[in-house]
């Protein structure tokens, strides 16, 4: 291990010692989080007592490598923790291999550091159990080895292009978007040279990869396509604000248009982006240096832009796919700008403190639920076996192995509720979102009928009551 990358991982650990266990952010954040939780358990009861593993929608990359790192400190929260903080890592790493192989330079280090490691949207993701981040590590190494390969023609390295290719798939399934245009253009060299032995390898790759999933999915291998991240596609999506899906109504500040472009302009992402763009046009700086793979990138990036535009509704973290592939195509732009200003230690800590704002700022949501749920937890232990009706809370507290009758308020519509029941909801929330849908009508009924008895307030509109 060089200097470098021995800081890089000395920083890493650093940062996971602040957050695990000073802030004591366990990394569990919505109800995706926990599903992962589940499925990673389940995987590691298979590998060690041959407990049949149950359903599960998702790509199993993540929580096979959460797997395998709980094989090392049986601890399966931590063990995902650490999957997505060492992707990231890993990440920032060929961020800066990329750069060198394709603009054939050595990388200034400075701009992978400040502008991706101190994103707010890869610090926040390197500590949540999400797929996101490992997904995000994948695509990049992908991309990487395919450079490598339309370079080198070596056919070790497409191999290896593939293979994390496959991996970024079965770990992120839109991952694959991103991918697409590398994964065309290799192929089509591969056809031109008439190396068709690769074409069995690919097979081959994709027969392994592919394998656990049909296994465990037999009868329902492409249900994953059913997702209305699929069938809603539509175009017009990208100049709407506001959608109706099965999770209620949801209402954006901006259209998809705009938000696709986020990644460049949002503080969440490249805080600077902006900035750059006005210096970029003050000194005229080209964006476009004529270099073939920049111009790949940029085919990437527009390809999954659309492809998010058309998705009925808006996550920030999906656009995380994306981000590394945004430094490096800017980072011609950047490195220019870093040679006209006057880049001293006192302008490196005003960027790195605007980092670090931005990301308690967009971070303090994540970590507010965090200690909700786990506050909310610890407090009904207490009441073991009993029902509760309660809504957006169960998949958390079923995941921190609370054990009570839960009636989720969405699957249907009650005519009556049982005395001494507990009820767990946010019914702000619930009157924003869910109007004409089960999870109000279902409220709006426990007011009326169920002589409700207040037993704490958790603050932000969350109550736990008792059925009188």
């Amino acid at each position: 291990m060089n200097k470098l990358n021995f800081i890089r991982v000395g920083f890493s650990i650093i940062l996971f010692i602040i957050v695990r266990f000073v802030l004591k952010f366990d990394g569990l954040y919505g109800q995706d989080a926990y599903e992962y939780l589940r499925y990673t358990n389940e995987m590691y009861s298979f590998f060690v007592n041959g407990t049949l593993l149950g359903d599960y929608f998702w790509g199993l990359g993540y929580p096979f490598f959460g797997c395998l790192f709980n094989f090392l400190i049986q601890n399966t929260t931590m063990a995902l923790q650490l999957v997505s903080i060492v992707a990231a890592l890993v990440t920032w790493i060929y961020i800066d291999k990329t750069i060198e192989l394709i603009y054939n330079e050595k990388p200034n280090h400075l701009v992978s550091f400040l502008f991706f490691t101190l994103s707010p949207i890869v610090i926040i993701h390197g500590f949540v159990v999400m797929s996101d981040m490992l997904a995000c590590c994948f695509t990049i190494m992908a991309i990487y080895y395919f450079f490598n390969y339309l370079i080198q023609s070596k056919n070790g390295h497409f191999i290896l292009g593939f293979l994390f290719s496959m991996l970024a798939f079965q770990t992120r399934y839109a991952s694959i978007v991103v991918l697409l245009p590398f994964i065309a253009i290799t192929f089509i060299k591969i056809i031109k040279n008439k190396n068709y032995k690769l074409l069995l390898y690919s097979a081959v790759i994709v027969v392994i990869i592919s394998t656990p999933h049909f296994l465990l999915r037999s009868n329902e291998s492409f249900k994953f396509l059913s997702h209305h991240l699929f069938t809603d596609w539509n175009p017009i999506h990208l100049f709407q604000n506001t959608f109706i899906t099965v999770d209620g109504v949801a209402y954006y500040k901006f259209i998809n248009f705009l938000f696709i472009f986020f990644s460049f302009i949002h503080p969440h992402f490249f805080a600077f982006g902006l900035i750059i763009l006005v210096i970029a046009l003050k000194y005229k700086f080209k964006l476009f240096t004529g270099n073939t793979f920049q111009n790949m990138m940029f085919f990437s990036l527009i390809i999954y832009a659309i492809f998010l535009g058309g998705i009925p509704f808006q996550n920030k973290r999906y656009l995380l796919a994306s981000f590394p592939l945004i430094i490096l195509f800017c980072y011609p732009v950047l490195k220019q700008i870093f040679s006209v200003l006057i880049i001293n230690n006192w302008l490196i800590i005003m960027i790195v403190i605007t980092q670090l704002g931005f990301t308690l700022y967009f971070g303090k949501m994540f970590y507010q639920r965090n200690q909700l749920e786990q506050t909310i937890a610890n407090d009904l232990i207490i009441y073991s076996g009993k029902t509760i009706y309660i809504f957006d809370m169960d998949i958390a507290l079923k995941g921190r192995n609370v054990q009570l009758d839960y009636q989720n308020i969405w699957y249907k519509e009650y005519e009556s509720f049982n005395t001494n029941a507990l009820v767990l909801v946010n019914g702000a929330q619930l009157e924003k979102q869910w109007i004409g849908k089960n999870p109000l009508i279902n409220w709006n009924k426990l007011k009326l009928l169920g002589n409700l008895k207040v037993i704490k307030s958790y603050g932000d509109g969350w109550f736990l009551y008792q059925v009188q």
